[in-house]
């Protein structure tokens, strides 16, 4: 990774790992033939964590409920050959059947059952209540999901620049949050993405390309891609087009937690309300979370979509790069992390104080005025 200074002041890191929430899983036997007690039961397993009190022998094999708080549950019965699995989220339940031999063979089973009408109802939830976005699974896309924990999804959003520190603590936060029962993994990385404002339907400050700048820098710190522009659609409808650069936090969890981590981002200020009244972030319609199925974040190119209200249109040409994760694997330890996250702070302390300057500047100008020196002025090389 380059560490070079660019013209316009410190340079922005490219690609920074997070902590990552593990959980253990414990597997006691591999064989589903070889269970004899509820103490060969895996501890957890899609939906749940064991009751072994559920634990029974059955005509043919046994059978097991894993139970979670939120009321989602994993029933399954062996019965050699030709098994039961009862998969229920959100009180939607599924039942299929599955030829697993090994519990670890169970992600395949997994794989055939489409999540589409599980992520129906979360959105029902999240998109009532908070600045999130959850993308609907297509019948003919693959599904991810692995063992023990099975669906996965994955979570996007823009983060301010210098509240990446916070965001690393809250990771290791998480890392002693029994609540969280899954594995979670992050990083942030450096991109783009587009803004169209609609004309009467905004703030007027969002109608002018020095506002929508300010209102995009101070936000995020870091710098607008190109200055914003009037456009015209086909319908004739104007609105005004930011192209901004900024940090995407990607972050991979399951279905299982993904309400549970979604509140604790919006808890720790990540994440907004959708009737809080407040235009800036994290409450702001483009400062808006986006909850994918996993794969997603790799394979769907220009990604967009309106706010509820349709003021606002958000367009990621694209959300991650495949090669990001393989890229994290050096340098990844805490302190050559801190020291990246705290490159971006400097980066966006002056990427805010030359916008400041500019837009002082600017207004000078216009009121006929000179111009000033730069020197002296913070956060500015000498």
């Amino acid at each position: 990774m380059s560490h070079e200074q660019i013209p316009a002041g410190p340079a922005f890191p490219k690609l920074i790992g997070l902590p990552a929430v593990e959980r253990r899983a414990i597997i006691p036997v591999a064989a589903q033939s070889e269970v004899r007690t509820a103490a060969d039961l895996p501890n957890r397993l899609l939906f749940g964590d064991l009751v072994e009190a559920s634990f029974k022998f059955e005509k043919k094999g046994w059978s097991a409920e894993w139970r979670d708080p939120d009321g989602h549950l994993t029933r399954y019965r062996y019965a050699g050959g030709l098994s039961s699995l009862e998969l229920t989220y959100a009180g939607d339940t599924v039942v299929t059947l599955t030829t697993a031999e090994r519990f670890d063979e169970l992600r395949h089973t997994v794989q055939t059952i489409h999540p589409g009408g599980w992520l129906e109802k979360l959105a029902a939830d999240l998109e009532a209540r908070l600045n999130v976005r959850v993308f609907p699974h297509r019948e003919e896309d693959s599904v991810a999901g692995d063992f023990p924990d099975g669906h996965m999804l994955t979570l996007v959003m823009p983060v301010p620049a210098d509240r990446m520190m916070t965001l690393f603590d809250l990771h290791k936060t998480m890392r002693q949050d029994s609540a969280l029962r899954t594995g979670i993994d992050a990083y942030l990385r450096y991109g783009f993405s587009v803004v169209n404002y609609i004309e009467g339907r905004n703030h007027p400050m969002l109608a002018h390309p020095a506002g929508l700048v300010l209102h995009h820098v101070n936000a995020l710190g870091t710098p607008a891609a190109e200055a914003p522009q009037r456009e015209e659609d086909e319908d004739g409808v104007h609105a005004w087009t930011l192209q901004r650069s900024h940090y995407v936090y990607v972050a991979h969890c399951h279905l299982r937690d993904a309400r549970r981590f979604i509140d604790r981002l919006a808890g720790a200020g990540f994440i907004g309300s959708i009737d809080s009244g407040r235009e800036g972030y994290p409450d702001g319609p483009e400062f808006g979370a986006a909850l994918l199925p996993s794969g997603y974040e790799y394979a769907a190119n220009n990604a967009w979509w309106f706010d509820a209200g349709r003021r606002r249109r958000m367009f990621y040409p694209r959300f991650a790069d495949p090669a990001d994760r393989e890229s994290l694997g050096a340098g990844s330890g805490e302190l050559w992390v801190k020291a990246l996250l705290r490159e971006a702070m400097k980066a966006a302390e002056y990427t805010r104080a030359d916008t400041a300057r500019a837009f002082a500047e600017g207004l000078r100008q216009a009121n006929g005025q000179p111009s000033v020196s730069s020197e002296g002025l913070p956060g500015k090389p000498h």
